[in-house]
């Protein structure tokens, strides 16, 4: 028993060590494109300036009601400590991807036994989109490290009686970083109220409901909140309307589809194609039937958790679903998969067994492995171009242009401005100026109402992707009087952009014979600017924690 117990601690001690070189070997220095990210800075950034949980990169500055306050609450702790570049934020992400493996292989330690839990650890450790998401600054890493500590605990509860606490605090931890924690805190009480553990019950509730009430009526009239959201056919378009409760089921049979063909396999193995698509099929037969003999036998906080939180990502709009939603049902698949092979193995011949299942193994730790040496050079050679040219180098001029406008705006730009982007919060926390996403409408009165409604007397026309060019380059040329030119970046139709003025006073601006629209330059008071420069140095140092030096 003992020798069990040491080899257990040796195979942790192999998840840790393994884990470590996967995340550092892949490590991306750059900041994501996506605005999450940014916005989880700024919310940090908030929380430790103001005091408040607002967006701050919003002219309006309202309260933030959809991205619970853990995940900001980490960052701001590390601000408060020193950290002022993209790589120190990092951090928090990559710690707790190696969390993350080290609880999945205690999680499944009590389960299957010391090598099984091994392999489900190794297996989900360098899963593709595992290691990819543990170099941005997104919660998923945390979220995903707290979910698997709640289900190891919760079942080390049943066993030693004494970890229940822990199982609840990091339930409720989870919940608290990702909205998607709702089936685990679901799946805790009802694996309680099964016990008819009704004082626990009690006593979790006591913990728990108070904070998410809170939490449930600060964003229960917010227009951007994921409960309103749900109900739209796309967030991200809600002018396509909303579903009704019978159009959730052609939504979840997509998502179904999606995630068993596409999603879910291809986060494990990192590419696509037929023979992926068939090994999703085969996960998902594996791990239903694994999970069904484990439930049949007991039945606790994991078995719970699995269809709850399957369900949830079913049911939701199909322009969310992703591998990056599928990151907590991996651990879960690889257990249960494990808790198949087992079963079958001894219906079939032992060397069919073994072959079996090494197979299986193969199809996703070669692959795997095969995603995480492309990763690593990517991430090498961003590294490099990083280096030289700033943390938003290695996307190229388009993204370049935008972040030297951003950077111009914050010492050029009158006190008090604000302006219309593609990307308001990478905007924000590159000047500091508020910003708000323009409307994706060419009728220049939505685009100039809009910009009264934020008090924004600029609109950036930049050429991140086309929707700059579509929606604010179609309302300038519809009114090109309403425009004046600020500033250039970059160089126009190769990666350019142009920071424009709205005036107050139409001016004679007009479209030549040759389509080419014609503005003046803005009058006195718009810029105090000079000459635009690209300042990003080396060091990653984000512009908006600068203020926070003493």
């Amino acid at each position: 028993m003992k020798a069990r117990g040491r080899l257990g601690w040796w195979l942790l001690a192999v998840v840790v060590v393994v884990e470590t070189v996967l995340v550092v070997g892949a490590f991306n220095p750059a900041p994501h494109t996506g605005g999450d990210n940014a916005g989880y800075v700024s919310l940090a950034h908030a929380l430790l300036t103001t005091g408040s949980y607002t967006e701050t990169f919003d002219p309006a500055r309202p309260p933030h009601t959809k991205y619970p306050p853990v995940f900001p609450a980490v960052l701001a702790v590390l601000m408060a400590l020193g950290a002022r570049t993209w790589v120190a934020l990092k951090t928090t992400a990559a710690l707790s991807t190696v969390a993350a493996a080290a609880f999945a292989y205690l999680w499944a330690l009590g389960r299957v036994g010391p090598w099984p839990a091994l392999a489900v650890a190794l297996l989900f450790g360098a899963s593709s989109a595992v290691v990819y998401y543990s170099h941005w600054v997104l919660s998923d890493p945390l979220f995903l490290a707290l979910t698997l500590a709640a289900l190891w605990a919760l079942d080390r509860d049943e066993r030693h009686g004494a970890w229940l606490t822990f199982g609840v605090v990091a339930a409720g931890l989870a919940y608290f970083t990702r909205s998607a924690g709702l089936p685990l805190l679901a799946a805790l009480f009802a694996w309680l109220a099964w016990g008819r553990r009704w004082r626990s019950v009690a006593v979790s509730a006591a913990v728990l409901a108070p904070p998410a009430l809170v939490w449930w009526l600060r964003g229960r009239t917010a227009p951007g909140s994921y409960a309103t959201e749900f109900w739209m056919v796309d967030p991200y378009q809600p002018s396509l309307g909303t579903v009704g409760v019978l159009g959730l089921v052609p939504r979840a049979l997509e998502n179904l589809s999606g995630y068993v063909l596409g999603h879910g396999p291809a986060g494990i193995v990192g590419t696509r194609g037929l023979w992926v698509s068939l090994l999703g099929v085969a996960l998902v037969a594996f791990a239903s039937y694994g999970w069904f003999r484990a439930a049949r036998s007991r039945v606790g906080p994991a078995e719970l958790f699995l269809p709850l939180y399957a369900g949830l990502i079913l049911l939701w709009p199909t322009v969310w679903s992703g591998d990056r939603f599928a990151l907590p049902l991996y651990p879960l698949v690889f257990l249960y998969g494990v808790v198949a092979l087992r079963e079958l193995s001894g219906r079939v011949p032992p060397l069919a067994s073994s072959l079996g299942t090494a197979a299986l193994v193969l199809a996703l730790a070669l692959p795997a492995a095969a995603s995480w040496l492309r990763e690593s050079g990517t991430s090498r050679a961003c590294a490099r171009a990083v280096a030289e040219g700033g943390p938003f180098a290695c996307y190229g001029p388009r993204v370049g242009a935008f972040v030297s406008a951003a950077e111009w705006a914050a010492g050029a730009l009158p006190e008090g401005s604000a302006v219309l982007s593609r990307k308001p919060r990478i905007f924000y926390a590159l000047s500091g100026v508020p910003s708000r996403t323009f409307p994706f409408d060419a009728d220049p009165g939505v685009l100039l109402a809009a910009a009264a409604d934020a008090r924004a007397r600029y609109v950036l026309l930049d050429e991140w992707d086309g929707l700059a060019a579509a929606y604010v380059g179609g309302a300038v040329s519809g009114r090109p009087g309403a425009f004046c030119f600020v500033q250039a970046f970059g160089r126009p139709s190769a990666g350019g952009a142009q920071l424009l003025g709205i005036l107050d006073v139409e001016a004679a601006g007009s479209v030549g014979p040759d389509g080419r629209v014609l503005i003046d330059a803005c009058p006195p008071g718009y810029s105090a600017g000079g000459p635009a420069t690209h300042s990003s140095t080396s060091s990653g140092r984000i512009p908006l924690l600068q203020g926070l030096d003493p």
